[in-house]
């Protein structure tokens, strides 16, 4: 019995001392709407609802191919859910001409450099979703084409 007492006060020490992994957060973000008048998206105006973030890059083919799956969650979460597509691209136009061509219907942000390098991205298409208090909940990395199920079996348990 002692020793069974003595492990488990171990144990519980050890515990104690370990120090559990910080859950990466949206934090302040900031940028430029790509929009035909000039705007500024910021993620504290959506604090307590979910945030899907899609970095995306104007001549990336598989950010290209991402698009629907992007837009289906932008539509079916309208409301509930800020889905926002962040392009490398610096230019404002030629994210507006590629939203268009693709009938995107998420806000399409650009000059998201600098916010990509923050979240560590690595590649493009890359999705992060964060929940209502915008701690990271799920990342995706590259196309699939289960993105759009996945994109909603996610959003929907977040915005119940």
């Amino acid at each position: 019995m002692k020793k069974l007492l003595l492990l488990t006060a171990a144990a519980v020490l050890a515990a104690a001392c370990m120090r559990l992994p910080e859950v990466p957060t949206l934090g302040t973000v900031e940028l430029p709407v790509a929009a035909e008048e000039e705007a500024v998206w910021t993620s504290a105006d959506y604090e307590g609802k979910p945030v899907l973030v899609v970095f995306m890059g104007s001549w990336c083919p598989y950010c290209k191919m991402s698009m629907p799956a992007v837009n289906a969650a932008a539509e079916a979460y309208d409301g509930k859910a800020e889905v926002v597509s962040v392009f490398m691209d610096a230019d404002p136009e030629t994210v507006i001409k590629v939203a268009k061509e693709h009938n995107l219907k998420a806000k399409a942000l650009y000059n998201g450099g600098a916010v990509a390098q923050e979240m560590e991205v690595t590649g493009l298409p890359h999705a992060a979703l964060f929940d209502k208090k915008h701690r990271a909940v799920k990342v995706w990395e590259g196309f699939s084409p289960t993105l759009e199920q996945e994109f909603k079996e996610h959003l929907e348990r977040l915005t119940k």
